[in-house]
């Protein structure tokens, strides 16, 4: 019995088709995957804390373990805080799997399905246990578009509850209660006429959630839907016609055979055994992670055991550990003209260096664009991050950079649509389309690999200022010798700094550079949520001889295109750190991203980008990047600055089903042909003024009280003792191993 039924898709089904080439087996997994849409509204919040308590079921894929006994899952909780609405914070890839036991009986086929379910998370440095309790009798039908069933749960840390509820579905209705101060503090009531046509009432926020209340009435048929928020009342088209569609996750397949296509070296399901405790986790590139294990630093780490858990595998590794990661940035190249149209940052002062509007001066990270046609360069916006994340502020009109600004020093930036960093070295005249951009492509460089002298100019911690920067408040810096605000060049080798990275990482003055506890970072510094990431390390000393003509004696500068540069990052979470596995003194290895070049299609849907060649990243299967944004209010889901309070981030665009990309071959292995297909996304659905004037708003009685503790004894709904299961995963993100 399918618990993973998505509720917010009742407001619009059949919105988005998925084509599959003709070529391709019927029964293969490009067309037997089935893709998982769901509306996007203001209403989602409420809804979305709905989809995530049934995204982490779905994942156990209790229906296919039904009197199996007690087996163990484990569920990625970053693609489940996803149907929340929430950014995992997380480097694209990056895992975050939680343990759960379970145990799911029916006694015959008259008697409902019975599922009792131990989960434990890592949530900042602290474990959060689940309980839950779920019994299902009915699967979704036209008579029963919700399914019947009833589950309960709550959530604790240290004994204490941090959310409890409970979703009660019948035939006709359903309802979902949730409260706690980790909560959404939701309360949810629908009631449908068959499969198209129904309405409900929301209310969350308030209380201990720390958001201020809201309470929505909405209605649908099978033309529209309508919602009112007591103050802003707005109909909206369901029609695919109107829709955009927002693909979160794309399947990537074999053109020829229709089967899934992972990397070569893609990650793996762990067991680690430490203080006879036995903790599940998973290895990739971004690195490795075992819920509720706490690794002290030190390679090796001692006294933990790994063994590895896929199928007929049976290796045991040695775990290895340092705070901070160390990234090596290979050189490719294209001309200017290849980023026509497209935006990326840059980081500099354009004091003087701009004209069309006084605003775009001074020192920022500004949003630049190539024009080809005018072969100049245009600043286009401003963006600022926080630990909340990263937002771009349009900057109208758009300014022109001069065309001396940069002629003597190189533009050097980020640029999604090209895999990140890239670098557009000086001529000493106007840039033209046939100038050189230098783009990197990356691998994670592990300690004890290979010994290194690096030197660098800007953005360089020390530890001496890492310990201040830990001691003061949120606007001190973590970088020394006045690096913070140096860029490209230095008044005298002085204003550097050199490291040696070694077998314990990276070093300075003897020292570890390594931040990389939570508790370290001081109350809203913006290096919080994402650690502190160095500039450009040369692994040649900065000379005089990199610096145009025409500055100071003595300055020492940055060169201009160099062929491999590094990167150093530390911080509180698993992808700021190196964390690896060696067998037989060897590292495991663990696939990096791959850039798939992809031709935008033409059209109005494609916006800016409509004919453009943009660079996708490939981290593996389900996990293919680098589709541009934009963002929209929440209200009436119009277009809006990313800088407006409270606005949404969505893809730009999204790929069409059954795009072909080649995916490029390596010294071991060859290109080959993919296909695409959407997995996760979302439908935004387009205003439509006046439609909804007969549709009556019928505020539902919202639910109350009946909450359940599935971990006490002296409650019905009572789980038992979780059973002791050592056998490796049953499942693992829904799919059974």
């Amino acid at each position: 019995m399918n618990v993973k039924t998505r509720i917010a898709a009742l407001l619009a089904p059949s919105v988005v088709s998925f084509a599959a080439a003709a070529q391709v087996p019927a029964t293969a997994p490009y067309n037997t995957d089935v893709p998982n849409m769901s509306v996007r509204d203001q209403t989602s919040q409420g809804i979305g804390s709905l989809n995530m308590v049934l995204c982490v079921i779905g994942a156990m894929d209790p229906s296919d373990m039904v009197n199996a006994g007690p087996y163990l899952a484990l569920v990625d909780m970053n693609k489940c805080q996803s149907k929340n609405g929430q950014a995992s914070g997380s480097s694209a890839g990056a895992t975050n799997y939680a343990n759960a036991i379970v145990n799911v009986t029916r006694a015959s086929n008259n008697d409902p399905m019975r599922a009792k379910v131990w989960l434990s998370l890592t949530e900042q440095g602290a474990t959060t246990n689940v309980y839950a309790s779920l019994s299902a009798t009915q699967a979704p039908s036209a008579t029963a578009p919700y399914g019947i069933f009833r589950m309960d749960y709550i959530g604790k840390r240290n004994g204490q509850v941090g959310f409890n509820g409970y979703i009660d579905a019948q035939s006709a209705s359903i309802s979902f209660l949730e409260t706690g101060p980790n909560s959404d503090n939701t309360a949810l009531a629908m009631a449908t006429n068959g499969t198209t046509a129904g309405s409900g009432t929301m209310q969350v926020g308030g209380g201990s959630s720390g958001m201020p209340q809201s309470t929505f009435n909405f209605a649908y048929n099978p033309s529209y839907f309508r919602r009112s928020d007591g103050t802003n009342d707005v109909c909206f088209a369901r029609s695919q016609a109107n829709a955009k569609t927002l693909v979160w996750q794309y399947g990537t397949y074999d053109a020829t055979t229709g089967q899934r296509v992972d990397l070569p070296h893609p990650g793996i399901p762990l067991q680690a055994v430490s203080g006879g405790q036995t903790y599940y986790g998973f290895g990739n590139y971004w690195g490795i992670n075992f819920q509720g294990l706490a690794i002290a630093d030190g390679q090796p780490v001692a006294g933990i055991t790994v063994t590895d858990q896929r199928p007929n595998v049976t290796a045991t590794y040695q775990l290895n550990k340092v705070g901070g990661k160390l990234t090596k940035w290979t050189q490719q190249n294209a001309v200017l003209n290849a980023l026509d149209g497209i935006p990326f940052n840059v980081g500099a002062d354009l004091t003087g260096l701009t004209t069309g509007n006084a605003a775009a001066t001074g020192w920022n990270t500004w949003v630049l664009q190539w024009s080809s046609a005018s072969q100049a360069f245009s600043v286009v916006g401003t963006q600022s991050c926080s630990g909340n994340g990263c937002t771009t502020s349009s900057l109208n009109p758009a300014a022109t950079l001069l065309p001396t600004a940069f002629a003597t020093q190189p533009l050097q930036g980020w640029a999604d649509s090209f895999g990140g960093n890239l670098n557009i070295p000086p001529t000493g005249s106007a840039h033209a389309p046939t100038d050189p951009v230098y783009y990197y492509t990356q691998s994670t460089v592990l300690p004890g690999s290979a010994p290194l002298t690096l030197y660098c100019l800007n953005q360089c911690p020390t530890a001496a200022q890492l310990l201040a920067f830990s001691q003061g408040n949120a606007s001190t810096t973590p970088f020394g010798n006045g690096t913070d605000q140096q860029w490209f060049s230095a008044p005298s080798a002085a204003g550097t700094v050199t490291y040696a990275f070694t077998a314990a990482g990276l070093m300075e003055s003897g020292s570890p550079v390594v931040l990389e506890q939570a508790s370290q970072y001081p109350n809203g510094s913006p290096y919080a949520q994402n650690g502190i990431s160095s500039g450009w390390l040369l692994d040649a000393p900065l000379t005089t001889a990199n610096c145009p003509s025409g500055f100071p004696a003595g300055s020492v500068c940055e060169p201009a295109n160099p062929t491999t540069y590094y990167t150093w990052q530390t911080g509180p979470q698993q992808w700021n750190q190196s964390l690896w596995l060696t067998l037989n003194g060897n590292a495991v290895p663990f696939d990096p991203p791959v850039n798939i070049p992809y031709t935008v299609p033409t059209g109005s849907p494609y916006g800016p980008y409509a004919g453009l060649p943009i660079l996708l990243q490939f981290n593996g299967f389900g996990n293919l990047n680098g589709i541009p944004g934009f963002c929209v209010n929440p209200v009436n889901n119009s277009v809006v600055d990313c800088s407006t309070n409270g606005s949404n981030y969505m893809p730009l665009f999204s790929i069409p089903d059954g795009t072909q990309l080649t995916l490029p071959g390596t010294n071991a292995t060859a290109s080959r042909t993919l296909l695409v297909k959407a997995l996760q996304g979302e439908i935004l659905l387009a205003p439509s003024l006046g439609q909804c004037t007969s549709m009556a708003l019928t505020p539902q009685a919202l639910p109350s009280g009946g909450l359940h503790d599935p971990s006490s004894a002296s409650d019905s709904e009572y789980l038992g003792a979780m059973p002791t299961v050592t056998a490796m995963p049953k499942v693992i993100d829904g799919a059974l191993q």
